[in-house]
């Protein structure tokens, strides 16, 4: 009996055993479990600084490629810039690694695409992992960045108003200070410059740095001077991107005016009938409602000699009998004078002052300062004599004008600028200010739109406005942000390519306005 009752305390001694032991396998897993998840929260915690600091590094390489003349040296500029990055995100023994080895390559990916890598490796330590056998854990990662080559114009207003202002300056240094953003041999720049006329001043060339002359004397020998010819400047802009036929890059305008759209380019039709319309401003034509004859003739001419034989031509230089022969280069077609493209501009302010023209619609120089020559035509229109009467001798203001853009919509209802009696009946007048501005304004829109609906080319138009001070008329802002499809602006669109509006109050934020629309377009080269 009392073996029996022996038994349960050997029992009980047994159990004690087996929990001891089974305790220390317990404590030492749980110990093992621990100095796993106190290496592994380093090791990810490394992982993460890693990965950011190649990230970074990355990212800032991609936008030094515009540092130097040559690939090479962009190439060069783009590797040191990624290693002082990623030095200062993470410097060596960061978290106590240790054998920091950082690679850093730059290579083509896609047509005209530059792609940084940025690839490090570490060896995080483990701290009680070594009781395992493990002394540490090599981790690594990698940063990408690729930064797309751009067909960028840059389109700048250079008229009076700028001058008066003491603007013309300020534009200059922050327009060269932007093209300095950009990678000469890969990026393509030009320029366009308007006022009255329109200037190609620059094709667009990689070699905008280095070339003779390049972008940066260009704009540099600008000078201010003239009226407004938004819509020319800026189709002429997208006409010089599609010349370059490269529907792959990324196709850019940046547009900067201070003011309104108050010259348009057109074919204008010559007036044959008399009608009632402004007087043109000057002299005893004054009156805002006088009639003048202008039968059977073109332009302000009353009763030109006839050919005899051949009505429908008549002698261009008054001489009457003197050219007998119907061929002679004095006697001209009436079919020839049909219609005169130029630039019809208005002067003055709001929706006063006066129209004039028709001014060639293009100059030779960044330089000049003197106005736009009016069209010399010896065919006795007002042109070349005094160019407020051009109100006389244009008929009306053609629903769109030189470059297929509307002029009689969508951004003002032309509906109160239109002749409401006589031969022009629901045409633009051309003899009112108001309706030359609204006209002109109409022709940027649907640039404009015409520019987004384009999805061969997908071109992105920034737009940069310089504010109101002095006697300035501040440009068009609600037009401006309609013009590059700003997501602020009233048509937005979001199925064309989205650009920005940037608006610098007075001259000392216009380096601003620019820097900030090269931020963007850095941003989306990526």
């Amino acid at each position: 009996m009392r073996a029996l009752h022996a038994q349960p305390s050997i029992t009980r001694h047994r159990q004690r055993g087996i929990a001891l032991v089974l305790t220390s396998v317990l404590i030492v897993l749980l110990m093992a479990f621990v100095g796993l998840a106190i290496d592994a929260s380093l090791a990810y915690a490394t992982r993460a600084r890693l990965s950011a600091a190649a990230d970074a590094s990355a990212i800032a390489a991609a936008r030094s490629l515009n540092l130097g003349l040559t690939m090479a040296e962009q190439e060069a500029s783009a590797i040191a810039r990624a290693r002082a990055f990623f030095a200062a995100n993470f410097p060596d023994g960061h978290l106590l690694t240790r054998g920091l080895d950082v690679d850093v390559s730059v290579a083509e990916t896609a047509y005209r695409t530059r792609t940084v890598t940025v690839s490090a490796s570490v060896n995080s330590p483990a701290m009680f992992m070594r009781v395992l056998g493990f002394d540490d854990m090599t981790i690594r990662a990698e940063g990408r960045a690729s930064r797309r080559d751009v067909n960028l114009i840059l389109v700048l207003d250079r008229s009076g108003s700028l001058a008066q202002t003491n603007s013309c300056e300020p534009m200059k240094a922050a327009a060269r200070n932007f093209v300095r953003q950009f990678a000469p041999g890969r990026d393509r720049l030009g320029l366009v410059v308007f006022q009255t006329g329109v200037y190609r001043a620059f094709a667009p060339s990689m070699n905008f740095r280095s070339g003779s002359p390049n972008l940066d004397s260009l704009i540099s020998a600008i000078r201010c001077a003239g009226n407004t010819s938004l819509a020319q400047g800026l189709s002429v802009g997208y006409q010089e991107l599609r010349d370059l036929s490269e529907p792959g890059a990324l196709n850019l305008i940046v547009l900067f005016t201070d003011g309104l759209a108050n010259g348009v380019v057109a074919d204008f039709p010559m007036r044959y009938t008399s009608d009632v319309r402004y007087g043109d401003g000057s002299g005893s034509y004054s009156s805002t409602s006088r009639t003048y004859d202008m039968l059977p003739s073109p332009c302000r001419w009353v009763n030109p000699p006839v050919h005899p034989t051949y009505p429908q031509r008549y002698d261009e230089n008054h001489l009457g009998t003197r050219f007998s022969g119907p061929w002679n280069p004095a006697w001209v077609s009436i079919a020839q004078v049909a219609t005169k493209r130029g630039v019809l501009t208005r002067s003055g302010s709001g929706s006063t002052g006066s129209t004039r023209g028709l001014y060639q619609e293009s100059f030779s120089s960044v330089g000049t300062t003197s106005s736009i020559p009016i069209i010399t035509d010896n065919q006795g229109c007002g042109f070349s004599s005094n160019a407020a009467r051009v109100r006389r001798d244009i008929a009306y203001v053609p629903d769109q004008d030189a470059f297929g853009n509307a002029t009689d919509c969508c951004h003002y209802n032309m509906s109160t600028e239109r002749f409401t009696s006589g031969p022009y009946t629901g045409r633009i007048r051309p003899d009112k200010p108001s309706a030359v501005l609204k006209a002109g304004a109409n022709a940027l829109d649907s640039a404009g739109r015409r520019i987004r609906q384009d999805d061969q080319y997908n071109v992105v138009v920034y737009t940069i406005g310089l504010g109101d001070f002095d006697a300035n008329e501040p440009p068009d802002e609600v037009l401006m942000r309609r013009v590059s499809n700003d997501p602020s602006s009233p048509t937005y669109d979001s199925s064309h390519p989205e650009g920005l509006y940037v608006f610098a109050p007075n001259n000392t934020q216009l380096n601003q306005a620019f820097a900030r629309v090269a931020s963007e377009i850095l941003r989306i080269a990526k």
